[in-house]
């Protein structure tokens, strides 16, 4: 990466190591086994997502106005004590629910503060002249720095959360192993300290413009500069069919996968994957990835958005029945499909969206679009922690050997109807209100972008 930039370097890298985190395959089941119910840990996503939501655009104004690498640097501070507050944290104490809202307040408060202040940084050290050539391989090297990242993170993560394999792995060397549970619930954690350390370091090395802040009164004016910019996007894409269409559909196909990837490792426990395999899946999904990128591409080119949309939604129906009818051992292959949807949901998105959407108003829409992603999924984790706690409650789970495990598979059974329904009820709803198809709406507000350009 010589040839690249010294902020383009640092991006990749802070990217990488914010971005790929140890516990990811044992997201659910660590907090469940700190002593959180499932309907709590839904009440927590929502909180992660709303924290988001609400800090997302005063901190893209804060780094405008205070600096993009202040902002940065205290993401990775907020990185660093949200994963301080697992590692002290008590397992099965009364008051793990209230330092998790702890954690999920600073994690989501790390997440904005980052959103786009690094992106910044490196994409305006970049000299114009070369700027769309290197910037485009920035990106490229961003993405599979991720991906190389998940796949060793991903498998770390859940091999040292085993006891079983860190048990063998002692009694191979001659060492006495009798760890539990206890003691290996929080090693991922200690390895992402680590590297929540990392990106600290990195956070202190970007280079920011000279320039001088302006005052205190023009930076809350830019934040609520920033909140009416975002108003007005929503008010856009109100007045867009295309733009509204898409976002529709991003609000619906997104939450429900998104919800799946927070619960996946509950769901290889259901298909009774041993704890040490789970990252590997993850691993496999995205190294399976790099192929669905190169097939995303051809279809784009030569398919119509319809088609492509009608791949995205088969593929999640698809993952849906597979959870819905879990199979021992063999049934995470029939998760494939979901595994593999959301980097089609991202790709088709993403695609027309730009396309369909005017330059000046392009990072607000895209601002808009992710604020509103992330409480769709907030409100959508908390909907399925309620519903399970409801079953949980029942008589018919009382005196199961595992009750929540039980509730939380029967749940699973509603979401091939719900994602049936809501797939037939939103594009029912789209050609009801337009009267036209998803097809001739993106070429509509492509033509409507392409007068707008000229004029």
């Amino acid at each position: 990466m010589s040839e690249l930039p010294r902020n383009a370097r640092l991006f990749c890298l802070f990217r990488v190591f914010f971005n790929c985190r140890f516990y990811y395959p044992v997201y659910l089941v660590m907090f469940l086994e700190f002593g959180l119910s499932i309907a709590q840990f839904a009440t927590l996503n929502l909180i992660w997502a709303i924290t988001i939501v609400l800090l997302e655009v005063p901190s893209g104004a804060l780094a405008d106005h205070l600096g993009r690498k202040k902002l940065v640097v205290m993401s990775a501070i907020l990185m660093i004590l949200e994963i301080l507050i697992l590692l002290f944290t008590p397992i099965g104490s009364s008051f793990v629910f209230s330092l998790f809202v702890i954690n999920r307040i600073l994690s989501g408060a790390a997440e904005a503060a980052a959103s786009g202040a690094d992106e910044a940084m490196a994409y305006e050290c970049i000299p114009e002249a070369n700027r769309q050539v290197l910037w485009s391989r920035t990106m490229k090297r961003t993405m599979i720095g991720m991906s190389i990242g998940f796949v060793i993170t991903s498998i770390t993560g859940a091999l040292v959360y085993s006891p079983e394999l860190i048990n063998s792995l002692l009694h191979m060397v001659g060492l006495e192993g009798s760890l539990t549970k206890v003691h290996t619930l929080k090693f991922p954690l200690f390895l992402n300290l680590i590297t929540a350390i990392i990106v600290f370091l990195i956070a202190i090395r970007f280079e920011e413009k000279s320039e001088t802040p302006g005052p205190t009164k023009h930076r809350f004016n830019a934040i609520r500069e920033s909140f009416s910019g975002t108003i007005r996007a929503g008010h856009w894409i109100l007045k867009s069919p295309a733009a509204s269409t898409l976002l529709l559909i991003g609000l619906f196909y997104d939450s429900i996968i998104r919800v799946f990837y927070t619960v996946s490792s509950n769901v290889y426990k259901l298909i009774k994957l041993p704890e040490w395999t789970w990252g590997f899946v993850g691993a496999s999904a995205s190294i399976i990835g790099i192929g669905v990128a190169l097939l995303c591409e051809r279809m784009a080119k030569n398919c119509s958005p319809s088609v492509n949309f009608m791949v995205v939604t088969m593929l999640t129906f698809a993952g849906c029945l597979a959870l819905a009818n879990p199979v021992p051992i063999w049934g995470v292959v029939l998760l494939l499909p979901m595994l593999t949807s959301m980097r089609f949901l991202q790709y088709f998105l993403s695609l027309y969206l730009n396309q369909v959407t005017p330059s000046e108003q392009r990072a607000t829409v895209l601002s808009f679009k992710g604020a509103s992603m992330n409480l769709s999924f907030g409100l959508l984790t908390q909907i399925f922690g309620v519903v399970t706690a409801h079953f949980l409650w029942s008589e018919e789970f009382t005196g199961l050997p595992n009750p929540e495990l039980e509730a939380f598979a029967y749940t699973l059974t509603w979401w091939p109807a719900y994602f049936a329904i809501g797939a037939t009820v939103l594009f029912a709803f789209t050609r009801w209100r337009y009267g036209k198809g998803l097809n001739l709406l993106i070429k509509e507000g492509k033509s409507l972008n392409r007068n707008n350009k000229a004029n």
